[in-house]
């Protein structure tokens, strides 16, 4: 099932007695853009070097300097494809049996991470648009909460339909298990 958890995972600023019950992380297919264009970015130095010949003007450049362009070109496509790979995989939603964890990776030094208690969640729903994320079933889910808080977004996620109501679920059994709690009375002696 897309977002379950196959073994237990852990992560930073986990709470004692807190279960991981599943990690979501956007669905594979939305790397298709940026794998795309980095492919046509690194084919581009083959067909450059064919341009000045068929719009007629002739261009010397040496071996030497071509091959250190063509180098530092490729480095430079190869460390963006690098950064957005990490953008994927790094940005991950967390749902355990206490809260929900956001944890948005901007860079290897920067990375914001945020969490909302399970009872301050008022409505979850899920949004999926265009062909791409009917066919692959990919899509946000928002979900928001009661007043200021912040609200979350888990965008491109696989299944977002089961994953809402996997959410729900959760989220109505820690309402029910809170109810328990504060329906005890204390009886005077």
């Amino acid at each position: 099932m897309a977002g379950s958890l196959q073994e237990p995972a852990r992560f930073e600023g986990e709470l004692k007695e807190e279960k991981v019950l599943f990690l979501l992380r956007p669905h594979i297919i939305t790397n298709l853009k940026w794998v795309l264009i980095a492919a046509f970015l690194a084919a581009l130095p083959i067909i450059i070097p064919f341009l000045p010949n068929i719009l007629g003007f002739n261009l010397q450049i040496s071996a030497s300097t071509s091959l250190l362009a063509f180098l530092t070109w490729e480095l430079i496509v190869l460390g963006a494809s690098f950064q957005y790979f990490l953008f994927w995989y790094f940005n991950i939603y967390i749902l355990t049996n206490k809260r929900i964890v956001d944890i948005n990776f901007y860079s290897i030094f920067y990375h914001k991470v945020s969490q909302m208690a399970l009872q301050n969640v008022q409505d979850v729903t899920y949004s999926k648009g265009g062909i791409a994320q009917n066919f692959f079933d990919y899509g946000d889910v928002h979900i928001q909460t009661a007043g200021t808080l912040l609200n979350f977004d888990f965008l491109g996620i696989p299944d977002p339909e089961g994953n809402v109501k996997k959410i729900l679920d959760l989220v109505s059994d820690n309402k029910k298990a809170e109810g328990r709690y504060e329906n005890r009375t204390i009886q005077p002696n």
